[in-house]
């Protein structure tokens, strides 16, 4: 009869397990949420630097109060190739979070510049941008030829001057300019990519200040060693999984390695920055634009290399084998303690017959 009642419970046990093959402790279920969504609004940016080289998929929520034309200008410390990017990308990005949370705790055409220091080096239509890459290096003139870009249109760029000064100084030359036009309806703007020469990992704060207002800037970082999360990265805050149980919360930040396989998922060409693996970490602000007084820039003394002692040993389990093991594991542990039981009942009933 126990023998009956052992295997009646233990295949209940297995079933249950089965079911339930996610982060466990102390028999409580631990819900492990990442702080952070691609579709919240703002800015989103996924930047992969590999020392040399940074591509940065750049992604913009905008809205008017009426249809309008908005310029947006973006300064680069050298010129980029700029290609159609996808969303998609970004919801990668979303899904290899979540799956590593289980894992781990279960313008118009303007073929010509105007002369002076001005030069083109590229323009084309992508969707609904409108890009133009120009090389300047006056502010006044670099002004004065994106008015003439914008005439006809109700856009006033004296309060650029400041910030566009603020990159001349520290020798940027190349800004890319997208002409797009916004409606009074919320909508994340086609996302570009831009590929450039670049000895920091960079992405671009000062120029924003202008447009003041409220934001949420998202950055999801690609870079071949870890990035010191305990650095000074100011104004942006690293973002953590949120782990809920019992009554407490702790934090784990969002900072793992990606495979070659998840890179190209990602992005093809960011797969082909990296020989092997990267790692991703999560960077966020959240406050007004109006207070944002230096660029993010990240050189190779602000990653870990020492503590990436990976090498081949870096393994990465897919969300699949991860819920088989986190089933096979429940199973184990669930029979040992249902053959324990089973013993002790048997060590009873033997004294009862004695």
């Amino acid at each position: 009869m126990y023998r009956r009642h052992f295997v009646i419970v233990a295949l209940f046990l297995l079933v249950i397990g089965a079911y339930f093959p996610l982060v466990h402790a102390d028999r409580g279920m631990i819900p492990v949420v990442p702080d952070v969504s691609v579709y919240e609004p703002g800015q989103k940016a996924i930047i992969a630097w590999n020392g040399q080289t940074e591509i940065m998929i750049l992604s913009t929520d905008v809205f008017a109060s009426n249809e309008t034309t908005v310029l947006e200008v973006l300064p680069l410390p050298s010129s980029p190739e700029v290609e159609a990017a996808s969303f998609d990308s970004f919801e990668e990005i979303q899904r290899l979070i979540w799956r590593e949370g289980i894992s781990q705790f279960a313008y118009k055409s303007y073929e010509e510049a105007r002369g002076g220091s001005i030069e083109i080096v590229f323009h084309e239509q992508i969707g609904s941008h409108n890009l133009t890459v120009v090389k300047a290096s006056d502010v006044q003139e670099l002004v004065e030829w994106m008015s003439g870009l914008l005439a006809g249109q109700e856009i006033a760029l004296s309060d650029y001057e400041e910030a566009i000064n603020h990159y001349m100084e520290r020798g940027f030359r190349y800004y890319v300019l997208d002409l797009i036009t916004i409606t009074p309806e919320e909508r994340s703007v086609n996302p570009i990519l831009y590929k450039f020469t670049s000895y920091f990992l960079y992405y671009p704060l000062v120029i924003s200040s202008p447009i003041g207002g409220e934001s949420r800037i998202t950055l999801f970082l690609l870079t071949e060693d870890r990035v010191n999360i305990n650095g000074d990265h100011s104004p942006f805050q690293t973002v953590y999984y949120k782990i809920y149980k019992q009554g407490w919360t702790t934090q784990n930040p969002i900072q793992f390695v990606l495979s070659k396989g998840d890179l190209a998922k990602v992005d093809l060409r960011i797969a082909e920055l990296f020989s092997d693996y990267a790692w991703l970490t999560v960077f966020e602000y959240e406050g007004n634009l109006s207070q944002l007084t230096r660029d993010l820039m990240i050189s190779e003394n602000d990653l870990n290399a020492e503590e990436n002692s990976v090498g081949n040993f870096i393994v990465q389990i897919d969300l699949q084998t991860n819920l088989i093991l986190h089933t096979l594991l429940g199973a184990a542990c669930t029979l040992a303690g249902v053959f324990s039981t089973y013993l002790i009942m048997r060590k009873k009933q033997k004294n009862n017959q004695d």
